[in-house]
């Protein structure tokens, strides 16, 4: 059951799709908008949707991490990189909420769901979805 998502919140857990199948459709079916990601390991490239992109105020996919680090508040950038680190050393299942701070002083909640696929050697593959709370639409905690 996802329990984390008050923003700054993150869980990592060993790689299991049954988790990120679970994560995901609890978000889904509080009404949350769902947007595909993926990221390249080897050249740490992420790929977004069009509704993350614009979200996070980014004009291009693919774009870097940092691209991605600088649109969430600062407080919460920590744990993203903490959480993103330990994906990118072992297969593992994760998720973490974050506020992304936008232009004109708004902000919205985003939470991401993910798997990472890495291999023994070098390499490896980053993968899952954005969700953002529809107007009205709060998950509770």
């Amino acid at each position: 059951m996802l329990t984390v998502m008050t923003p700054g919140a993150a869980a990592i857990r060993p790689l299991n799709p049954e988790t990120h199948g679970a994560w995901t459709r609890v978000l889904a079916k509080a009404g949350y908008m769902i947007d595909p990601w993926r990221c390249d390991v080897d050249s740490g490239a992420f790929v977004v949707g069009l509704q993350t992109l614009s979200l996070l105020g980014l004009r291009q996919t693919p774009c870097g991490i940092i691209d991605l680090v600088r649109a969430y508040d600062q407080k919460d950038r920590a744990t993203i990189l903490s959480i993103l680190e330990q994906a990118t050393a072992t297969s593992s299942s994760f998720c973490f909420s974050a506020m992304v701070r936008r232009q004109g002083g708004s902000s919205r909640q985003l939470c991401c769901i993910g798997n990472s696929t890495i291999s023994d050697g070098a390499g490896g593959s980053l993968q899952g979805v954005f969700a953002v709370p529809r107007n009205g639409t709060a998950l509770s905690v």
